[in-house]
């Protein structure tokens, strides 16, 4: 749980960070960074959401007039300027109002992630990007460590519950459905908070797990592998990841060598994760040696990426990263083979860089033999019978 203090703390990070940065105010417009330095869960949907963060005052915000009594909740907040609606008639939509706020302001930063319609708005006000509280984001507090921690926790049930009632010739629609036990268990040992918690449970069938972001259709039957399974959680607002390749039979040899060559790149990743190593040297390392086995056409991403309150943040462990890995960090490590046809080798772990290396957040089996399915329950499969007939699937 992140408690009112951290959220204040934040703030002031940001607000010292301004003053560094010599900037009139400073645009905050990104969900997840409004939920990081407030603490408040919203949608936005098409109506934006502002936190002006200036020099020398409390921070103010600008909001749908349909939130302003949800967004009050927010600590630390000065003036809370309220438009109509969107779209609203003229001079009482936001962009007006964000002028008015803004005034005689010149020299705004803005978040990378601003859209372009609110980027458009600011072209009299001198706006430039920059990434401070994506900077602010990349080290994790411990309570946050402890939240990825316990989300990782439900990655690994979730992965158990994927590949724990598997059978040879499961619809993809009763891997889907197995997230609902996750479900289930967070709401019974969690406060729930529902627009910040989301449930994946999934698997690639084979041959299309070759392809990594192909979406399977919940009629595909698994049979003959690999297939990769994806336990894929945000919960409370902080995510973690965990994904397995697994088989339903005895893999085939040309199978056995990739995936034998996946686990020494993993192992390859994870012996140069620690504080001070260059991201984009770890995505070298283990692009140079898959390449050296004879895989190097197969590779179709990067060694990992950040975790947070995003599934997908900074750092990025990409040959092209500037990141430098630090403690207190978490990232996933997730070097994959793609053999088109037959199908892809790709385990992810959710990593912690701490002061002395770093350590498995998530910690499902990795080695094969432990992930060969060979057995199926019978009540698993007249449970699969009843899901398939609710959903006309046969």
């Amino acid at each position: 749980m992140i408690h009112t203090e951290e959220y204040l703390d934040r703030l002031n990070r940001l607000q010292q960070k301004v003053q560094q940065k010599k900037l009139g105010a400073f645009l905050v417009t990104s969900q997840e960074s409004i939920y990081y330095l407030t603490g408040v869960p919203y949608t936005p949907l098409e109506r934006p959401f502002f936190i002006i963060i200036w020099p020398k005052k409390k921070p103010g915000l600008i909001v749908p007039a349909m939130e302003e009594v949800h967004l009050r909740k927010a600590e630390g907040i000065g003036e809370i300027a309220v438009y109509w609606e969107y779209p609203s008639p003229r001079g009482r939509g936001w962009p007006e109002i964000l002028k008015k706020v803004l005034g005689k302001t010149k020299n705004i930063g803005v978040e990378p992630s601003m859209s372009v319609d609110i980027f458009h708005e600011l072209k009299g006000f001198s706006a430039k990007i920059n990434s401070l509280v994506e900077d602010m984001r990349i080290i994790k507090s411990p309570a946050e460590i402890e939240m990825i921690r316990t989300t990782a926790g439900y990655c690994d049930i979730g992965m158990k519950e994927i590949l724990g009632g598997a059978y040879y010739n499961i619809s993809e629609l009763e891997i889907f459905s197995r997230g609902r036990a996750v479900q289930m268990r967070i709401l019974k040992e969690q406060e729930y908070e529902a627009l910040t918690t989301s449930i994946l449970c999934m698997s690639w069938v084979a041959p299309d797990s070759a392809m990594p972001h192909s979406v399977p259709r919940v009629e595909d039957r698994l049979r003959e592998g690999p297939h990769i399974a994806m336990s894929f959680l945000r919960v409370n607002g902080y995510a973690a990841e965990c994904e397995r390749t697994w088989f339903l039979t005895d893999p085939v040899p040309e199978v056995r060598k990739a995936f034998a060559v996946m686990m020494e790149a993993r192992d390859i990743a994870l012996s140069m994760a620690g504080p001070g190593t260059p991201c984009h040297a770890i995505d070298q390392h283990v692009t140079d040696f898959i390449a050296s086995k004879g895989y190097g056409g197969n590779l179709l991403h990067r060694t990992g990426h950040g975790i947070g309150l995003g599934n997908h943040e900074g750092p990025w462990v990409a040959m092209g990263s500037r990141h430098l890995l630090e403690e207190n960090m978490v990232i996933s490590i997730e070097p994959g083979i793609y053999l088109p046809g037959v199908g892809g080798v790709r385990h992810s772990d959710t990593v912690l860089i701490t002061s002395s290396g770093h350590t498995l957040l998530t910690g499902y089996p990795v080695e094969m033999d432990q992930l060969i399915m060979r057995k199926g329950n019978p009540l698993t499969r007249l449970k699969g019978r009843i899901i398939r007939h609710i959903a006309g699937i046969e």
